[in-house]
């Protein structure tokens, strides 16, 4: 009979310690970056369309199975539009709609919570895909109204993927803020 309770009570605390030790190996929910919130000293705003777009400062995109990498230098600026999504929209929106497609966004690997900060839309011009007369259309493109202000000197590091049914998409992009030369005021017409 006593053989029969420490069976029992034994199973119990084993139970209760893999309970424990399980909880203490599951990292702590990191929170979601929201419009206001400060991380080193930069605020994240929304407003992309009076801020100047970090693609503006960026070296051509490498692709690779489904990654695209950038490598960027950003003068010193109050604002810098930071929602570009750097042609992963394109390949995602060729099999789901906007709304349908998971998106993330990491800043420096802090995750941004993209749907406190919405989109914007505006219009690049581009060149015409097919044989026409006319060679430069304007295209419509959404990106992600995120914005960072006086953003610090020094490297930095976006992080964005979507998820389009069974492929994943993913950006990645390395920007330095340099330190030289006078800060830099965006003028919207």
């Amino acid at each position: 009979m006593n053989h029969i309770r420490f069976s029992k009570l034994l199973y119990v605390v084993l139970l209760f310690a893999l309970v424990a030790c399980q909880a203490a190996a599951q990292p702590p929910a990191v929170p979601l970056l929201n419009p206001g919130d400060i991380i080193n000293g930069m605020t994240l705003t929304i407003g992309a369309a009076e801020a100047p777009p970090i693609w503006a400062f960026c070296s051509p995109a490498l692709e690779s199975h489904g990654v695209t990498t950038v490598e960027c230098r950003v003068p010193p600026l109050s604002k810098l539009a930071i929602g570009h999504t750097f042609k992963a929209a394109d390949e995602a929106l060729k099999e789901s709609s906007w709304s349908a497609l998971t998106w993330e966004l990491y800043l420096d690997d802090h995750p941004v919570d993209l749907d406190a900060f919405g989109t914007y839309d505006f219009h690049l011009p581009s060149l015409s895909y097919g044989p026409s007369t006319i060679r430069e259309v304007m295209r419509k493109v959404t990106d992600w109204d995120v914005v960072l202000t006086f953003p610090k000197r020094g490297a930095h590091r976006l992080r964005g993927l979507v998820l389009a049914k069974a492929n994943t998409y993913t950006w990645i992009v390395n920007f330095t803020v340099e330190a030289e030369g006078p800060s830099v005021t965006y003028l919207q017409k």
